[in-house]
């Protein structure tokens, strides 16, 4: 062994006084090619020296071997910390103890040498920042970079461990962990963990799949004094032991061995006098032999630096240090660093002063790489993307997994055997078709109804040519049929057309407008209306006031967007009944619908006999003027009940419970089923453009766009004139100008009282009873979801079953089709971020089910909220979202973990979903992913 003191290694200034004292050096590193060092000292700078004149006595002799290659000096305070990054030694770091941040040097290899400013150095080696890493909030003490360089690890007096990102430097994970200052980093050679230690009196290792605490140790370091500068603690080459500084057995100052099996620290070096600042491993294993007679095996050595100013060396295979180099330095030892080849170690201390500690003859038996490879295999090593299973539990979670996914499986294949679908196929919506069956099959209960606007004369002469050159007969339109494949994916199954398809795809819009067109051609009393005729297709039109605030240089007559003048403020068919004077001035200005001699309509779906008429009879004075209606209900043509109203029909609705018929003058009539007028007419403040209804819910929409809904058979009002401007966007236009707005392409009422509203941009609404605002609860954003349009609904529920109060999600996801009039203008956004960040798909596919969850309880659909969890937690478990995780088994397993501060945890969902059953279904699924088997298995255990 040979100890080598370079007095020329130093921080003080040459052209000092001589008697001066050295500055401290706080930290020193030797570069992966052995042939630079590093040094960080008091007086802010880092130099770079060349280690040939140190470790060879020619070169030291040699005037034209540079010692000092570089001095940097972008730091304001002391250099704690500088650090080589691994391999080959492209990046060197450094922090300080006044800026608080982290200096990435890199050389530049293009710049010429000079001198350094108000200093008599010369740099022959330039080295420039490229990153400045600010995160820390005060003195940074130690960093550490991976073995891989993929990470680079520091910490400081602020409590904080910050992982940053080896390539771009950006900040991975901020860890909160510790109580007091964190003086020392070390990275597991095999990757999988990250130890700290710290002022507390800890340390904590955590996890580099999650960033997680895998365990923290107390007992070494209960006792340790708080005077050490530094805590740098050191893992061994082959991952097995953690050398951690600063502990203490008995009255004696150690450093503790970590055993990484078990994370106890039952071996202990013990020989200095005063706490130990730093620790650190030879990066090579050696061959040793503990005496003659044995064999030679691997070993790791470890060398220890003290505040006795002393330096010793350890071998595993020994109980008692090979080497102590004592009293080599004035003051405490601060850090060490082994060359490369393990065989020489360099050592810096408070007195300004370095070593050199040469072990070439005592370490002559290295061990090749390949076999440090296999050690560390052992843990890992090299196998980033796979978990080993770590409990029974994981396994058994495992098992019921398989078993389940096999049951279900094996069902789908017998339903397709024999040719039962499931209700995983359904029919694709077309046109107002589509519409009309939604329309009359929604609620099983009775179905609401609009009746037919008035068109402009350019429309009906449209319709009329169109009519006249194809019959109504032939505009029957096949549905194709769609299969939902369990990934979300849809699968469209050919059909043959026959010998008039094509005329019949050409002319299904003719066929909606034949009645409308023989209206046009006799003004005889033919405008009846039959069999619930359904909301247009364009939906029913509207014009808004917007709330926004004008532009000085705007237009006010220009609708925002577009610099065409609105040539008319309200529809075109807004004039076919007679218009109170508020809606004139109301913000909202709907079509309303136009007045019929006859309305027709089926009270209940199982009695089809039973049918509903409204008779609007002309005056005999004047008889473009109705004055009277009859309502007429009848079975088999045998009248049950009639009755007569002031005021000719406009809408009607009803079911088995009750029959309501809105009028042209806004009165609202309500009869139970047997004809008994429940209550005095209901006067609103318009006439009424939309009436449905569903079980004992009737809703009504005015033409201010006022919604009401009531319970008629408790006689009591669930939403009072609430208006549906917010849900047109008025919060996008320009405030005093009049606007035309997404049209109201549906209404319904779910069995729980809450109101859907559907526009013409594919966007669904609800009215929140309980928060009394408009919620959006489908729109196209979510068109890159992998579940957009997929049309879930739970596996018990018959095939073809879309009802919007049995199966509301599956409905709506049927509804929400792109090829209508309208979309949503966020659909491109969308599409365009999804085109430049790949990770948009997952993260709006999350948003996206989580929206469903929140809806299916809003909607009070269990199973399809039972359905929706379980795609949650899949995805969940995929995209390893473990806080989102966490959190979701703490909501479900409740107290003690779910948070009772401000509102009391409940058991049960809709109060029919137990979420501890939930919690059980959900957690086989989430431990498909063994990253989450931690999580799993505890939550497990206390179910």
């Amino acid at each position: 062994m040979m100890i080598i003191k370079p007095e020329w290694v130093s921080h003080a200034d040459r052209t000092q006084d001589a008697r001066k004292k050295n500055p401290c050096i706080y930290s020193i590193h030797v570069h992966p090619d052995g042939q630079r060092l590093a040094t960080g000292s008091l007086d802010g700078t880092v130099k770079i020296w060349n280690t040939k004149p140190i470790l060879e006595r020619d070169a030291q002799r040699d005037p034209n071997c540079h010692k000092l290659l570089c001095t940097m000096t972008m730091h304001n305070g002391a250099v704690l910390c500088v650090r080589w990054s691994s391999g080959e030694g492209r990046y060197l770091a450094s922090s300080s103890d006044n800026d608080n941040v982290i200096i990435i040097w890199e050389r530049d290899r293009n710049a010429t040498t000079g001198s350094v400013f108000g200093s008599s150095d010369v740099n022959h080696e330039s080295w420039r920042p490229i990153k400045y890493l600010r995160g820390h909030e005060s003195d940074v003490q130690d960093l550490a970079w991976s073995k891989d360089n993929k990470y680079l690890a520091s910490c400081g007096v602020d409590g904080f461990v910050i992982v940053w990102n080896g390539a771009t430097f950006d900040q991975v994970t901020k860890i909160d962990q510790h109580s007091d200052f964190v003086k020392g980093v070390t990275w597991d050679p095999a990757g999988k963990f990250l130890a700290s230690q710290s002022d507390d009196k800890m340390v904590k290792v955590f996890r580099t799949s999650d960033w997680g605490l895998e365990t923290d140790l107390i007992s070494p370091f209960i006792n340790a004094p708080g005077t050490t500068l530094f805590r740098r603690l050191s893992w061994s080459p082959d991952g097995a032991h953690v050398a951690a500084a600063n502990a203490v057995n008995g009255i004696q100052c150690i450093a503790a061995i970590i055993n990484r099996d078990d994370w106890n620290a039952d071996v202990s070096l013990v020989g200095h006098q005063l706490p130990i600042e730093v620790t650190s491993y030879n990066p090579k294993m050696f061959y040793v032999q503990r005496d003659q007679e044995s064999e030679k095996s691997l070993a790791t050595i470890c060398a220890l630096g003290s505040q006795d100013r002393s330096i010793s060396i350890w071998v595993t295979q020994f109980n008692r240090p090979v080497c102590v180099a004592a009293d080599i330095f004035d003051n405490n030892v601060y850090d060490i660093a082994w060359t490369p080849d393990g065989k020489s170690l360099f050592a810096c201390s408070q007195d300004g002063t370095v070593a050199c500690v040469l072990l070439d003859k005592e370490l002559n038996d290295v061990a090749p790489d390949d076999v440090v490879y296999k050690e560390l295999i052992k843990y890992g090593y090299g196998r980033k993307n796979t978990q080993l299973p770590e409990t029974p539990s994981q396994l058994e979670l495992e098992e019921d997994f398989a078993i389940v996914s096999k049951a279900a499986t094996s069902k789908r294949l017998a339903e397709l055997m024999t040719g039962n679908t499931s209700i995983e196929t359904l029919s694709a919506p077309t046109g107002k078709n589509s519409n009309s069956n939604d329309a009359s099959n929604g609620s099983g209960s009775g179905s609401g109804n609009v009746a037919d606007v008035t068109m402009t004369d350019a429309q009906l002469a449209t319709s009329s040519s169109t009519s006249d050159s194809t019959p109504q007969a032939s505009t029957v339109m096949a549905e194709q049929k769609v299969t939902i494949l369990k990934n979300g994916k849809r699968r469209i199954q050919p059909m043959m057309l026959s010998a008039n398809s094509s005329t019949t795809s050409v002319s299904s819009t003719a066929s909606q407008t034949a009645p409308l067109t023989s209206n046009v051609r006799s003004h005889s009393r033919s405008d009846v209306s039959y069999d619930n005729p359904t909301i247009p297709s364009s939906g029913v039109g509207t014009t808004a006031t917007g709330n926004k605030r004008k532009k000085d240089d705007s237009n006010e007559n220009e609708v925002e967007g577009g610099s065409s003048r609105l040539a008319r403020s309200r529809p075109e068919w807004l004039d076919s009944a007679v218009v109170p004077p508020v809606v004139q001035k109301s913000q909202v200005k709907m079509g309303v619908p136009k007045v019929k001699s006859i309305l027709s309509s089926k009270l209940n779906p199982r009695e089809p006999t039973v049918v509903v008429e409204c008779h609007n009879a002309p005056s005999l004075q004047d008889p473009s003027v109705h004055v009277r209606t009859k309502v007429v209900v009848s079975k088999q043509g045998v009248v049950l009940w009639k009755d007569f109203l002031p005021s000719a029909a406009v809408l009607m609705t009803g079911n088995h419970l009750y029959t309501a018929v809105a009028c042209e003058d806004g009165s609202l009539v309500v009869y139970s089923a047997k004809g008994r007028r429940l209550l005095p007419p209901i006067i609103l403040e318009s006439i009424a453009v939309i009436l449905q209804c569903s079980a004992q819910w009737l809703i009504c929409l005015t033409a201010t766009g006022l919604l009401y809904t009531w319970d008629v058979v408790n006689m009591k009002s669930s939403l009072d004139a609430i208006s549906i401007a917010p849900i047109l966007q008025v919060a996008k236009l320009v405030e005093g100008t009049t606007h035309r707005t997404p049209s109201i392409k549906d209404v319904r009422i779910q069995k729980n009282g809450i109101p859907i509203v559907i526009t013409s941009l594919q966007q669904a609404f609800v009215y929140h009873l309980d928060m009394r605002v408009w919620v959006r609860i489908s729109d196209a954003w979510y068109i890159i979801s992998e579940f957009w349009g997929s049309g879930l609904q739970p596996s018990s529920t018959a095939a073809g079953s879309h009802k919007p109060t049995e199966n509301p999600l599956g409905w709506l996801s049927s509804r929400m089709t792109l090829n209508g009039n309208g979309v949503d203008p966020t659909t491109r956004l969308i599409l365009d971020i999804a085109n430049t960040d790949e990770s948009t798909t997952a993260v709006i596919t999350i948003s996206h089910i989580e929206t469903q969850l929140a809806v299916a309880a809003l909607l009070n659909s269990p199973n399809e909220y039972s359905d929706w969890m379980m795609y949650y937690a899949r995805k969940l478990s995929q995209e390893n979202a473990q806080d989102k995780i966490q959190e979701l088994c703490k909501w479900l397993m409740g107290p003690p973990y779910a948070a009772s501060e401000f509102a009391k945890w409940e058991p049960t969902i809709m109060d029919t979903l137990t979420k501890k059953d939930i919690l059980k279904q959900i957690l086989p699924v989430l431990a498909q992913n063994r990253q989450l088997q931690r999580i799993v298995t505890e939550i497990k255990s206390y179910i």
